[in-house]
Formats: structure tokens, sequence, C-alpha cells
């Protein structure tokens, strides 16, 4: 698996997991607060971002795709969010492509 896959992938996940902490805070049941994987972590170590401005960026684009997952309907697979997942890759990498031209 490249880094790409692996990194899409991780992302896939956690937008699976943040419907489910989405569905859970919508029932009153205060999920993401105590309930966090830290993949954002993860994945921006893995795309190696840098500390700063463009970090800052980076996981605001980030956190609003996991935050606008609750759009998607839940199924009980992943897959359906793949196409999502690499739609929030690619304007991560855009982030960072912009950060290295500037």
């Amino acid at each position: 698996m490249s880094n790409k896959e692996l990194i899409i992938s991780l992302i896939q996940q956690d937008l699976k997991h943040s419907q489910l902490i989405v569905g859970l805070d919508q029932l009153g049941l205060e999920a993401s607060e105590r309930h966090c994987l830290q993949l954002l972590d993860i994945v921006a170590n893995l795309m190696q971002v840098p500390e700063g401005t463009v970090e800052f960026d980076w996981g605001s684009v980030y956190i609003t795709y996991m935050a606008e997952c609750k759009g998607i309907e839940v199924e009980y697979t992943a897959d359906s969010l793949r196409p999502y997942a690499e739609y929030c890759y690619n304007d991560l990498c855009e982030i960072l492509n912009q950060a290295h031209a500037g």
C-alpha cells in the first residue's frame, strides 16, 4: 500500500468514526468530548505537515471534512466514504502545495 493509499484509508476510517460520534452527540451522549482517535495527528505526520500557519489551515480543512460527514448517508461499511476521503486528501495536498509554492 502506498503512502497516499494509507492516508486516504485513514481519512476514510476517520470519516466513518466521525459519523458515529456526530450521531451519538445528536442523541445527547457527548461522544465527541470522550472518544477521539487522533487520526488527524497521524495523517499530518504522514503528510509531513509543517508547524505554523500551514498546519492551522491544513487542520481546519481536515476538521471541516470530519464535521461535514453528517451529510453523508451512514452505511454498514466505509466504502461510500472513499470518494469523500479522496477529496479531503486532494484538498489537504493543495494546501501543502500552496505552502511550498509560496
